[in-house]
């Protein structure tokens, strides 16, 4: 009796974490819904632009790069992943409701926007770091004093160094 409430108690995980095929089907919609090819494209390009634009030596290397990043990151090569992403975060209810929404027009818009949004987002970050380097340069040169000190003291405490 024991043995089989420890298989049984070994196997509600595994079962807990199968996807219905409704749900992978819920997945699926949302990513066709949210036009996510469209977006991996356009990330990809972004993305290639921004490391040529960052480091020009890289230009005669471009199309090399770009056939690249289309091989290993296109929709049809990563979209298993991303299904398997959101159902693991997203119940079937709710990627049906995700999708109604991204649906409506304000989904849409939502989904128009949200490239310009992360951007934007990101420029934020960027800039309110650059605005305090000099902080978090003090702070590194700090640690880095301290970490030596304590080096030191632990050279001269040691039976080795003597």
């Amino acid at each position: 009796m024991k043995k089989l409430i420890l298989i049984v108690m070994c196997c509600i995980p595994a079962l807990a974490m199968a996807v219905s095929p409704g749900h992978r089907q819920a997945a699926e919609e949302l990513l066709s819904v949210s036009g996510m090819k469209g977006s991996m494209d356009k990330m990809i390009d972004n993305m290639l632009t921004m490391q040529v634009q960052r480091n020009p030596n890289m230009l005669p290397y471009k199309d090399i790069m770009m056939k690249f990043l289309r091989k290993y990151l296109s929709f049809e090569n990563i979209r298993g992943d991303f299904i398997s992403i959101y159902t693991e975060e997203f119940t079937e209810g709710e990627l049906r409701k995700i999708t109604a929404f991204y649906r409506t027009p304000v989904g849409q818009k939502t989904i128009q926007r949200m490239p310009a949004l992360m951007r934007k987002g990101a420029q934020v970050g960027v800039s309110k770091v650059v605005a305090h380097m000099g902080e978090l340069q003090a702070m590194i040169k700090a640690e880095a004093e301290k970490n030596k000190k304590k080096q030191m003291n632990n050279n001269t405490l040691s039976p080795t160094a003597k």
